[in-house]
């Protein structure tokens, strides 16, 4: 009987230490390189696109008890449905050029308020793996447009009178 709780502790002892190990290993080794590749999310990351995601949200409200928009919320589904089909798989097969021509659409900022609305969270695909959390319009142009790119958008919108900025 004494031979047998010796066995048990010491596979016990044995399974703990490699559990300790694992979540050692995994929180200064493998988490930061997750987060440096881009794989998942840092804390201030994930904390400023929370205020980010309020910021838009109060745009958002403000902006449509102002203006009303040029075109049907239906419409502007449909437009978020093919920016999202032109983003979502990045690396692989995306078309940024067909995004921001979707994007650009928008005439004034109840349209970009109701585009943003329309186009809800989604997920991103990289090589045809999810990653990363629900993204949101803004999130999605800004993770895969270039700086440039953006700022041709951004032109788009000063020309138009539009105050969002990407």
């Amino acid at each position: 009987m004494a031979v047998k709780d010796k066995i048990m502790s010491a596979s016990t002892e044995k399974i703990v230490t490699y559990t300790i190990g694992a979540g050692i290993t995994y929180f200064l080794i493998v988490k930061p390189l997750l987060v440096k590749f881009g794989i998942i999310k840092s804390e201030a990351e994930i904390k400023a696109e929370k205020e980010r995601d309020a910021n838009v949200d109060t745009y958002i409200d403000e902006v449509l008890r102002r203006q009303s928009p040029t075109k049907t919320l239906g419409e502007w589904t449909i437009i978020g449905n093919q920016i999202y089909e032109f983003l979502r798989y990045s690396g692989a097969s995306d078309n940024k050029e067909g995004a921001m021509v979707q994007v650009m659409r928008v005439k004034n900022d109840a349209d970009l308020a109701t585009l943003i609305k329309a186009f809800g969270t989604r997920q991103e695909y990289f090589l045809g793996i999810a990653y990363g959390g629900l993204q949101g319009l803004v999130s999605f142009i800004n993770s895969n447009l270039s700086a440039s790119q953006k700022a041709t958008i951004n032109d788009n919108f000063l020309r138009k009178g539009i105050k969002f900025r990407f």
